[in-house]
């Protein structure tokens, strides 16, 4: 066994747990989770008061989610419609659950 997967692994890991660093994300990411194929719009409208009601900030957050392969998007004609990623999310879970 080699020590490179590891630290693979904790990078992996510590990348996923910092794009959940932020309440708004989790907010995303759990809306997402109950509502797949959603759009940014769909999300905007959903989000709870106290959360950003931009869609410019919505956007950089999803960017966030996508970057670290928490959410996956594909488009439907202008729209990108979002999905969480359970492959991603599981490894995540299963890590957590190691430590």
């Amino acid at each position: 066994m080699t020590t490179a997967q590891p630290e693979l692994n904790d990078q992996s890991m510590a990348l996923l747990c910092k794009a959940l660093g932020n309440p708004v994300r989790i907010q995303i990411l759990r809306y997402i989770q109950h509502h797949p194929n959603c759009i940014a719009t769909q999300i905007l409208l959903h989000m709870p008061d106290g959360a950003p009601h931009a869609q410019s900030t919505i956007s950089q957050h999803l960017r966030v989610l996508r970057d670290a392969g928490l959410v996956e998007g594909y488009h439907e004609g202008a729209a990108t419609c979002y999905q969480v990623n359970a492959n991603q999310l599981g490894w995540l879970v299963q890590q957590l659950e190691q430590i």
